[in-house]
């Protein structure tokens, strides 16, 4: 069986047994995220945090800083997550190493749901409901830089280890 198949298949029981209980609707600009749990991804997030923030030993760098996701124009607010999202999936999940079978699990799981978040993003994006202007591209390449400063190892620890900032940004958009 084709583990790309397999990982949707318990992303959807996942995500099937959260939407009947903590199912949440987001309003990314025009594009209705629903039938995410935001509680769900931080549950995953929080069986991975302890480990990630240790392992992350450049406390002087912040990738996710409160001036990238601060005031971004609510009509660009579903391109920049869309790209977040992409960039956490590419790079930062690519990039990481886990230390065990858990990490392991936690982590596949957290990307093969920005992966399906992504994806609905994208569809929003291709049906004109996901502006993308250049604040968004200015926000994000910001991060990337950061990012791409770091060894991709290091870099993604970082990243992983401020997904907290990420999640708190997407609560905003709570509908």
């Amino acid at each position: 069986m084709d583990i790309r198949f397999f990982s949707c298949l318990v992303l959807s029981f996942l995500f099937g047994k959260t939407v009947t209980t903590e199912a949440q609707r987001f309003s990314f600009g025009q594009c209705e995220l629903s039938g995410v749990s935001l509680q769900e991804l931080k549950n995953y997030f929080g069986a991975i945090r302890e480990t990630v923030q240790t392992q992350d030993n450049r406390t002087d760098v912040i990738l996710l800083k409160e001036s990238v996701l601060q005031d971004v124009p609510t009509s660009e607010s579903c391109c920049l997550l869309r790209h977040l999202l992409r960039f956490y999936v590419e790079s930062v999940f690519r990039h990481y190493e886990p230390t065990s079978n858990l990490l392991r699990r936690k982590t596949s799981t957290l990307a093969n749901a920005f992966l399906s978040i992504k994806t609905i993003l994208r569809n929003c994006h291709d049906q004109n409901k996901c502006s993308c202007g250049e604040e968004t591209h200015r926000r994000f390449k910001l991060i990337l830089e950061e990012y791409k400063t770091l060894d991709n190892n290091v870099a993604a620890n970082k990243a992983l280890g401020e997904m907290d900032l990420l999640f708190a940004w997407m609560e905003g958009f709570k509908s």
